[in-house]
C-alpha cells in the first residue's frame, strides 16, 4: 500500500511540475504573439522648435491602425490628416496622433520668423479675365521661414477690384496692375498684369485631328492667349504634348489630345491616329522609286503635248527600254506599257535587269523568263506573303519601292508609301488604274486623240490590229502612272519583290 501511495504522490508532483512548466512556456509565447504595434509603436519626434510658417511632418511607425491628428492650439500650429504640421504664430501647442486607444504627442515651439521675406511668388504674373468674372490669385513669401502676412492693391479698382485675401473681380473692359506687398517691412512685391475683355474667346484648335508617323511632331495653335491653357494627352504611348501645344507621335494607335483654358472653363479635342515608321528602302529601291517618279511625270507631260502612252500587252508594241518607248511617243504619238512592263523597263534602267529579261505576275504566281530569276536574286529578295494590304500595313511589312505580284487578279505593281491618310499609294499601269483617282480608267476613242493632231487613224488601226486586247482603233489611255490609291477589291498580294542590294 505504502509503494503504491507513494508512487501516487510521486506522480502528482510530476503533473504539478509539468503544468508548472507548461504555464511558462505558454507565457513565454503569448510574450513573443503580442502584437509588435503594443511595445514598438511611436511618434517620430516627441518635441520640434519651428518658427511662423514652417512646417515639418509627423509620423507614427509600429501600428497599423488609422491615425487620427489633433492639435491643442491649431492657431500657433495646425496639424494635417498627413501629419504635416505648420506654424502659425509664435507659442506652444502639442500635437496629439491617436492610433487606436493610443495616444502620442510631440511638443510644438513656434517662434517668430526673423528671417525677412525676399522676394513674393504668385500664381500668375498675367491673367485675362472677363467682365464679371472672379478668380483668386494666391501669393507666396519667400523664405517659407519669413512672415506671410502680405497686402493687395490694384492700380485701376474700377476695372479689377482685389480683396485682403487676393480675391480678383473683374468689373469693366480694361487693364489693372495688381501689386502684393510684404507686411515685414522688406518691401519685397509681386505684380499681375490683369486685363478685363468684355466677352470670352472661344477656345479653338488649329486642327480638330491630326495624323502623324511614329517620332513625327506637329504643333498645335489655339485662339486663346498660350499662357491661358494647359495640354494633355489621353494616351501618351500613342502622342505625347508639350506645354506649347507640339504634339509627337509615340506608338501606333489613336488619342486625344486636350487643351484646356486654366480656369477650366473652357476645352477643345484634337484626334490625333499615330501610325507606324515604315520601313527604309534600301538605297537601291530609292533609285528605283525615283526612275518610277521620273517615268510618272513623262507620263503626264507628254499628255500636254498631244501625245499618249496607251496599255497594251503586245510584245511587239512594248518597247524593251524606255528610250525607244519615248522614240515611239516622239514619233508616232502614241507608246505602249503595261503594270509588269513599266516596272521592267524601271529594272532594266536601274540594272537589274538586261534589255529582252522578262517576268510578270498572273494570280498569284510569278513567271520568269531564262535566267531572270537567278538575275533577281543577285539584288532582290522574292517573298512569299499572301496577305491583304490591311494585313500587311498592320504589320508594317511592306515598304516603299516593294514589287507586288497579286492572287485574285493578273497585275504587278509597286508601293509608293502612305498617303497623308496613311492608304497605300501605288506605282501602277494597270488598265483600270489610269487618271491617278484609284477609280480606275476608261477607253480614249480615237476622236478624242484626234484633237492632238499627233496620232492618225490609220496609225491607231494599225496599232489595234497586233493587240488583241484591244478594239480597232480604241486603247486605254494613261493620265498618270501615281503614286495614287486603285481599287484591288478582294485582292491579296501573293508574293513581294524586295530590292535590297
Amino acid at each position: 500500500m505504502r509503494t503504491t501511495e507513494k508512487y501516487g504522490e510521486n506522480s502528482i508532483g510530476c503533473m504539478r511540475r509539468f503544468r508548472t512548466a507548461g504555464m511558462f512556456a505558454l507565457l513565454l509565447l503569448a510574450l513573443f504573439l503580442l502584437p509588435a504595434e503594443a511595445s514598438a509603436a511611436r511618434i517620430s519626434q516627441s518635441s520640434k522648435t519651428i518658427r511662423i510658417g514652417q512646417a515639418f511632418t509627423l509620423r507614427v511607425s509600429g501600428t497599423g491602425k488609422r491615425i487620427k491628428w489633433s492639435s491643442s492650439k491649431s492657431s500657433v500650429a495646425t496639424v494635417s490628416s498627413g501629419g504635416v504640421v505648420r506654424g502659425k504664430k509664435a507659442g506652444k501647442a502639442v500635437i496629439t496622433a491617436k492610433a487606436g486607444r493610443k495616444k502620442f504627442t510631440c511638443n510644438v515651439t513656434v517662434r517668430n520668423s526673423v528671417k525677412k521675406a525676399k522676394k513674393i511668388q504668385l500664381g500668375a504674373n498675367s491673367l485675362t479675365m472677363y467682365r464679371g468674372e472672379t478668380a483668386m490669385l494666391s501669393a507666396v513669401v519667400k523664405p517659407d521661414s519669413a512672415n506671410q502676412k502680405v497686402s493687395w492693391k490694384s492700380s485701376n479698382s474700377k476695372v479689377v477690384s482685389v480683396t485682403k485675401k487676393g480675391k480678383l473681380r473683374a468689373k469693366k473692359t480694361g487693364s489693372a496692375v495688381i501689386t502684393v506687398k510684404a507686411q515685414d517691412g522688406s518691401g519685397a512685391t509681386a505684380k499681375c498684369k490683369v486685363k478685363v475683355e468684355k466677352e470670352r474667346t472661344p477656345l479653338v484648335l488649329s486642327a480638330a485631328s491630326l495624323q502623324l508617323r511614329q517620332g513625327e511632331a506637329a504643333k498645335l495653335s489655339a485662339s486663346v492667349d498660350a499662357s491661358l491653357l494647359v495640354w494633355g494627352s489621353s494616351n501618351g504611348t500613342v502622342a505625347t504634348v508639350a506645354a506649347d501645344g507640339t504634339v509627337t507621335g509615340i506608338g501606333p494607335g489613336s488619342a486625344q489630345i486636350v487643351a484646356m483654358t486654366t480656369d477650366g472653363s473652357q476645352a477643345a479635342i484634337c484626334d490625333v491616329a499615330v501610325i507606324p515608321v515604315e520601313g527604309i528602302p534600301s538605297a537601291s529601291a530609292q533609285s528605283f522609286l525615283g526612275i518610277l517618279k521620273n517615268y510618272s511625270e513623262a507620263i503626264q507631260n507628254v499628255r500636254g503635248e498631244g501625245r499618249y502612252f496607251a496599255y497594251s500587252n503586245s510584245s511587239s508594241l512594248n518597247q524593251g527600254t524606255w528610250d525607244k518607248l519615248l522614240n515611239d511617243i516622239w514619233t508616232k504619238g502614241i507608246g505602249y506599257t503595261n503594270c509588269a512592263h513599266i516596272i521592267r523597263l524601271a529594272l532594266i534602267e536601274l540594272g537589274k535587269l538586261r534589255e529582252g529579261q522578262n517576268f510578270w505576275g498572273t494570280n498569284g504566281t510569278i513567271h520568269f523568263g531564262a535566267g531572270v530569276e537567278a538575275t533577281l536574286r543577285e539584288s532582290c529578295d522574292i517573298l512569299y506573303v499572301n496577305k491583304s494590304v490591311e494585313q500587311l500595313m498592320a504589320e508594317n511589312a511592306l515598304i516603299p519601292g516593294d514589287i507586288c505580284i497579286w492572287t485574285g487578279m493578273t497585275h504587278t505593281n509597286v508601293y509608293a508609301g502612305k498617303d497623308i491618310l496613311g492608304q497605300a499609294e501605288w506605282y501602277d499601269a494597270g488598265r483600270w488604274t489610269d487618271g491617278g483617282t484609284g477609280k480606275g480608267g476608261g477607253d480614249m476613242k480615237f476622236a478624242d486623240i484626234a484633237a492632238g493632231k499627233t496620232v492618225t487613224m490609220e496609225v491607231l488601226n494599225a496599232d489595234a490590229g497586233k493587240d488583241s486586247d484591244n478594239k480597232k482603233g480604241v486603247f486605254y489611255v494613261f493620265n498618270s502612272f501615281g503614286p495614287h490609291g486603285i481599287v484591288l477589291g478582294g485582292a491579296r498580294v501573293a508574293y513581294i519583290i524586295r530590292l535590297v542590294r
